[in-house]
């Protein structure tokens, strides 16, 4: 037989993991994979029935097993960290461990900013945040309260945004 390109295992992972997340969220939600991966793994769009209402964004990583204790570890880059806190959206960090087919969950907001000087860092991630028990209506409310927020920062502020940024 000629020789042939081999099918990467952290790619069998990766598929294994977007196929466990797509299968937790509501059956109506939507996700997709954008263009240029520069830490968005996924998007997800909610919707209330048909009608789209928000998105968020995920940082998808995968291991075969899982660490023993109270959480599970994620490796991150701090370029990737930076990147994602400077983004507009919510983004949530979830780590799926195929030896227990399960996945945590953490949001971005919560992880502690790492130390600037280094390349990576660990993220500890509750394994009571499991992707299989989560709450999506929670989730849907925690975004919607977030969007309502930002559509009402008062005018003293638009106005001090507006004059920095001569929109």
């Amino acid at each position: 037989m000629n020789k042939l390109p081999k099918r990467d295992r952290n790619k069998v992972l990766e598929r294994n993991s977007v196929l466990f997340f797509d299968n937790c969220i509501p059956n109506n939600w939507t996700t997709y994979k954008p263009i240029e991966d520069y830490g968005v793994d996924l998007i997800v769009n909610i919707f209330e029935d048909e009608h789209p209402l928000y998105d968020f964004e995920v940082q998808l990583k995968s291991s075969e097993n899982s660490i023993n204790g109270e959480f599970e570890k994620a490796r991150l880059k701090v370029s990737t960290y930076n990147y994602l806190k400077n983004r507009l959206h919510i983004v949530m960090l979830v780590k799926y461990c195929e030896e227990e087919n399960e996945a945590y969950w953490t949001l971005l907001c919560d992880i502690i900013q790492p130390n600037q000087s280094q390349k990576t860092f660990t993220v500890s991630i509750p394994k009571k945040n499991k992707l299989s028990n989560l709450d999506w209506n929670s989730v849907k409310a925690y975004i919607k309260d977030i969007v309502d927020y930002k559509l009402t920062i008062d005018d003293e502020i638009r106005i001090k945004i507006r004059q920095k940024n001569i929109i």
